[in-house]
Parts: structure tokens; sequence; C-alpha cells
């Protein structure tokens, strides 16, 4: 069971039903990944039919932030690093996955990508958390 957000008014960008200019992305797990569909529509555009960058980079940070927090880590993003393989098109269902690449004391090392319906890879993160005392936060 994923442990709730702070309370049942969480406006998270990313994953809250609660925010109305939220992604409103869920998540299941399936082992060691994260997972998550998405399927973005024109108000989610860059240029005219291709999802904007800022999001699909977004969604990963997301996607990397929610299999932290279902393995009892509270961590924030540190770094992150992506690279954009092909445009992204507006209405393709995508697929978000994550998981862990290393742990060192503080310092959790994720990946995650977002793939296409034909399969192909279409963007891919590498990114570097600091895990955090949960009483440290506002």
């Amino acid at each position: 069971m994923i442990r709730p957000l702070k309370d049942e008014n969480n406006i998270c960008f990313g994953c809250s039903p609660n925010n109305p200019i939220g992604l409103k992305m869920v998540f299941e797990h399936d082992g060691d990944v994260c997972r998550s569909r998405f399927t973005p529509a024109s108000e989610h555009q860059s240029w005219n039919d291709v999802v904007h960058g800022g999001l699909l980079a977004t969604m990963m940070d997301e996607a990397m932030g929610k299999w932290l927090w279902a393995h009892g880590l509270t961590a924030m993003t540190a770094e992150m690093t992506i690279r954009y393989s092909v445009a992204v098109p507006v209405g393709a269902t995508l697929t978000i996955e994550s998981y862990m690449v290393s742990k060192k004391r503080k310092l959790i090392e994720m990946a995650a990508s977002i793939t296409l319906p034909d399969g192909t890879a279409a963007v891919r993160a590498k990114a570097k958390f600091l895990e955090v005392t949960p009483a440290a936060l506002p």
C-alpha cells in the first residue's frame, strides 16, 4: 500500500486528482518498476501537436518521486538529466516508467523513460534525489 500524501487536500501538480490544472497521473507498481499511462491533450503542447518538453520532464520526475514514496523514501530531486530522442505527439497514450539505479547513504539515483505506443523510447531521464527527513519539510 502506498502511504498517503500530507492530507486529502493535496494538490500535487503531477498526481493529485484535486488539482484542476494538474496531470492527475495514476501509478501502478510492478516489481521494481513504477508505471503510469498518460494521454496528453492539446493543452499540453508546445509546437503544433507536439507535447511540451517541460511537461514530459515533469511526468518522469513524478514517476521517480512516486517510486521513492512507494518504497518508504522521502526525497527531493537534486539533479535531472533528460535526453529527448523523438517528438512526442499529442494524443498518443504514453507509458512512463521509473526505477531505482542505486542508493548510497542519502543520495538515490533513479532512471525514467517515456515510451510511445509503438514501443519507441521517446524520452529518457537519469536523476539524483536527496533523501530528506519528513519532519524537515514544510
